[in-house]
């Protein structure tokens, strides 16, 4: 959430790629094979070595049932903790996937349609009359994005009611016709949890419980709502460029409910992943529902409720979604058509699972049909610019980030709660950049969420490879800017 989502939808919607074929040797009873389970290692430990994050949960699960599961790096840095099995971890936006499920058992219920006006459960939202509930969970229904208004970290540090938190936006306003564009929207998931909440009389964590936690035998899951102190729970990390890790930005957990309040950990997700898909918790009407992509233009055309639903280039598909906070990073990716499921979990918000995702598919799934991508040649032109984004902001961003690695951040640019996190230590992070060489850029992908525009970039500077985040307000401001290390998992994947 917060300033971390252009970034969290790149690495949360990129399509796993296909690999050649190679040599297997025996499985174990496990069901993988010794070399399939170094392959797997291998990845845990650069995810650590390579400042991914501090910690990596990584679970393979085969026919339903758990034939790979490790922990690794520390789930609290300061106290030389590690992961153990148990360990749960903020799943961010896979929380959606709950609230979806919620919004369909209600539909099961006879309480709702889906194609219903959120007005007739929450009238005295504004717009509500425009927008379907279906919009809601496609990401289709134009409201403002909550995590975007500029006083949102020091709001955001405080208890908060659903209402609450989306009253600042949702009177602004659409930012586009219902069902017409796709935009990321934390905003109608709140509104989700709300009609959840109106519709069961309960609390939205009580519904989790009593409908879908209890029910798969989720029994270390639950709906974080303060500052909790278990034992268990992975600490949150991030870092500043290539700084060292430091705690997340405080955030009260109020203000993340439907859209990213869960906390779990890799056992009680395969239960879900199990318990969706076997048809234990949905009506097959709901489950298909849920499960059948729509096209919709945006920056990820190919989505459910609450899933990203991919044709990957071997002809199987993946269902999955990911999840950031300030301060974790998750996925949660199943391929029905090899009957296989795969889970990561970290301790830091800028982790690259999809990239983690994908190596422990081709590891899982060699693909003998899938070509590997064509080299680009030396004179190959540049790839187009991403829909939305224009050559000045791009020219922009990169002098940005030139000018910090260079030693010189003009403060009096930076949005003030973007400055405010500007310390010493960050500006300096920035500047050690420099060691490893001028950057190259790529432009990656384009995010628009009024007031803020925000460019991704994969950039290389010598050995380095990193993705850089830059966003700007409508007033011209800096309204934040992050560069975090990208790990090419590929030659561990590959047994190289």
């Amino acid at each position: 959430m917060k300033k971390i989502s252009a970034l969290a939808l790149l690495l949360g919607c990129a399509l796993v790629a296909g690999s050649p074929a190679r040599a297997q040797d025996t499985p174990t009873p496990s069901g993988l094979t010794a070399e399939q389970t170094a392959a797997i290692d291998a990845i845990g430990r650069r995810s650590v070595d390579e400042r991914g994050a501090p910690s990596v949960e990584i679970a393979v699960t085969k026919n339903g049932a758990i034939v790979y599961q490790k922990g690794f790096g520390l789930r609290n840095v300061e106290d030389a903790v590690p992961p153990d099995a148990q360990t749960r971890y903020p799943i961010g936006s896979n929380t959606k996937q709950f609230t979806a499920a919620s919004i369909l058992l209600l539909q099961d219920d006879g309480k709702l349609n889906v194609d219903d006006r959120l007005a007739k459960y929450l009238p005295d939202i504004p717009h509500a009359n425009e927008v379907t509930l279906r919009n809601l969970l496609m990401h289709t229904g134009g409201y403002a994005e909550f995590t975007e208004i500029e006083t949102f970290d020091e709001l955001g540090s405080r208890p908060a009611t659903p209402a609450q938190v989306v009253a600042p936006v949702v009177k602004l306003p659409l930012g586009f016709k219902p069902g017409s564009k796709r935009q990321y929207s934390n905003t109608g998931y709140m509104l989700l949890q709300m009609v959840v909440e109106r519709l069961s009389g309960t609390s939205y964590a009580d519904f989790l419980q009593r409908r879908i936690f209890t029910p798969l035998g989720m029994s270390s899951t639950y709906v974080r709502d303060s500052d909790d102190t278990k034992s268990d729970v992975a600490t949150e990390y991030t870092n500043f460029a290539l700084g060292p890790w430091e705690h997340a930005m405080h955030l009260d957990y109020t203000w993340f409910g439907g859209a990213g309040a869960i906390i779990s950990n890799a056992a009680d997700l395969a239960k879900w992943n199990a318990g969706l898909d076997g048809g234990k918790l949905l009506s097959p009407r709901s489950l298909r529902e849920m499960q059948t992509p729509v096209k919709v233009p945006g920056i990820f055309p190919d989505y459910g409720f609450a899933l990203n639903i991919s044709k990957l280039p071997n002809g199987h598909h993946m269902i999955s979604h990911g999840g950031n906070t300030t301060g974790a990073a998750t996925q949660d990716a199943r391929f029905p058509d090899d009957r296989l499921a795969i889970i990561v979990l970290s301790n830091s918000g800028h982790y690259s699972y999809t990239s983690a995702v994908s190596a422990i598919y081709e590891v899982l799934v060699p693909s003998a049909g899938a070509s590997p991508a064509p080299k680009k040649s030396p004179a190959a032109k540049a790839p187009p610019l991403p829909a939305g984004a224009n050559a000045s902001m791009v020219r922009a961003a990169e002098a940005w980030l030139d000018a910090a690695i260079g030693g010189h951040v003009d403060m009096a640019k930076l949005r003030p709660d973007f400055r405010a996190r500007m310390t010493h230590e960050h500006v300096a992070a920035l500047r050690a950049l420099g060691a490893y060489g001028k950057p190259r850029y790529t432009v990656a992908a384009f995010d628009r969420r009024a007031p803020t525009s925000s460019l991704v970039f994969m950039v290389t500077a010598g050995s380095r490879q990193m993705a850089y985040v830059y966003s700007l307000d409508d007033d011209g401001s800096v309204a934040g800017a992050g560069v975090v290390p990208r790990i090419d998992f590929a030659p561990a994947a590959a047994g190289k």
